[in-house]
């Protein structure tokens, strides 16, 4: 997670903010390294507090009210307190310390934006999926909207092995929730198993634009060597289902190819065959 500094007077702004009351913030344990830097982040899940469970004094003093069991875990550890002011995504850096009044954490003066992490570097190859979606509650209108999926370098495409396992480890996996840059950016979903049978998409529920048994439209672009430099293989897919996390937070999409010219189907089959040796 990268970061960039505020100034004084954006920071004299934000503490404004923080003591009108207006913010949630979560709590994250963390950990100091050589040379007394944060080296990492726990692995013990964050811990969310509701704008109530906070008050912030004049002096730039948080004092927690109420808070979860588990936030007394964090005392005396230092943790780093993620929030979002006008939807820009903030931290700074604490200590959690015992006062007669229960919890309470000191503003310091250092209070960071938090940048993005860099994209992977785009490809050639990529895929796009067209659908129609609605406008007006009821479907009264509809547009159609293109989607350019993302992708894993955890989950290379077109191998051998059965998609549920993908589908399984996906969902089964700890993922961490890091603050973004923007709060409530919507991400597209990525493209995580496909073969001439099947595509698997998988997003955050809140992101996860596909519905059962609907069918869509895809355009699948691959890099060719020579003096045709791109080849385009159409497709339509329905999705048959969809799969939840446990935590109910993710989702996976498993479509069945329903219709693709037959050289294409061939071509798909070869790159599945050529990435097992």
């Amino acid at each position: 997670m990268g970061k960039s500094v505020l100034t004084g007077i954006e920071r004299q702004l934000v503490l404004e903010y923080l003591i009108d009351g207006n913010a949630p913030v979560t709590l994250r344990e963390i950990s100091l390294g050589e040379g007394e830097k944060v080296s990492s982040v726990s692995s013990v899940f964050p811990v969310a507090l509701r704008s109530e469970q906070i008050k912030v004094l004049d002096q730039g003093i948080i004092l927690l009210k109420n808070p979860p069991g588990k936030t007394f875990s964090f005392e005396g550890k230092l943790v780093r307190v993620q929030f979002y002011f006008n939807k820009l995504a903030l931290f700074f850096d604490t200590k959690v310390q015992r006062v007669s009044a229960g919890l309470a954490l000191v503003i310091p003066s250092v209070i960071c934006k938090i940048v993005d992490k860099p994209s992977l570097p785009k490809t050639a190859f990529s895929v796009t999926v067209y659908y129609e979606s609605s406008s007006k509650k009821g479907g009264a209108s509809s547009h159609k909207t293109d989607i350019s999926c993302d992708f894993d370098n955890a989950y290379p495409l077109f191998v051998s092995s059965p998609f549920m396992d993908v589908v399984n480890r996906y969902l089964s996996e700890k993922k961490e929730d890091e603050a973004e840059s923007i709060e409530g950016r919507i991400h597209a979903p990525k493209l995580i198993y496909f073969d001439r049978q099947r595509m698997v998409f998988a997003a955050k529920k809140k992101d996860m634009p596909f519905s059962a048994g609907a069918e869509y439209a895809v355009l699948v672009r691959f890099p060719l060597k020579g003096p045709i430099k791109e080849r385009k293989v159409y497709l339509s897919c329905i999705i048959e289902d969809l799969y939840e996390s446990f935590d109910r937070s993710c989702l996976c999409a498993c479509a069945s190819v329903s219709s693709i010219r037959e050289e294409d189907a061939r071509f798909l089959e070869d790159k599945v065959a050529s990435s097992s040796k």
